[in-house]
């Protein structure tokens, strides 16, 4: 009986704190800018909405008629996770872009040849695919590229802008 005791007080032991463990972790998550950082901002607009808090609208995107977009800018300001995804939004299926020496301008005017950093001979991005580009050293592969940066290039509120080989815009980006 005795062994039965003990085993029952390790099991409610376990059961408090557990509970502890993870109302702990509900109220840090909830109460400090931890979801903020780990949510995406079209989830956290969508959370936002779904609990119904304000959200400021977006800003206004310059359009153009280019099928290669520049569609999240993620971990800003932090040289281990900080990336830019570009997707080509083309429609025919067949249709694949090179994005040899294009560039990428950030607000101070600094452009970056995306295909010189990533040592890769060719880089064409077919239809409806994507690639990150990260600020950081690493392998480049078609769906990865490492830009082999020491700090961070890009902050929140700044201008990404897309350009071609020929210097086109193809597409601007506020980083949120």
């Amino acid at each position: 009986m005795n062994r039965w005791k003990r085993l029952f007080f390790y099991l409610l032991l376990n059961v408090f704190v557990s509970a502890v463990t993870i109302l702990s972790v509900l109220f840090l998550w909830e109460n400090t800018s931890l979801k903020n950082v780990l949510i995406l901002p079209e989830e956290n607009a969508l959370q936002q909405k779904q609990n119904g808090e304000k959200t400021t609208a977006a800003p206004e995107r310059e359009e153009t008629n280019s099928v290669i977009k520049i569609i999240a800018a993620s971990g800003v300001e932090n040289l281990n996770t900080e990336y830019i995804r570009i997707k080509h939004v083309g429609e025919e299926p067949e249709q694949t872009i090179s994005l040899l020496h294009w560039r990428l301008r950030d607000a101070s005017g600094q452009e970056l040849d995306i295909s010189a950093h990533s040592n890769l001979q060719s880089l064409e991005l077919h239809s409806n695919g994507a690639i990150d580009i990260y600020t950081k050293s690493g392998t480049s592969s078609p769906i990865e590229l490492y830009l082999g940066l020491d700090e961070p290039l890009w902050a929140h509120g700044e201008t990404v802008t897309l350009l071609d080989e020929e210097g086109n815009v193809q597409d601007t980006y506020l980083i949120p």
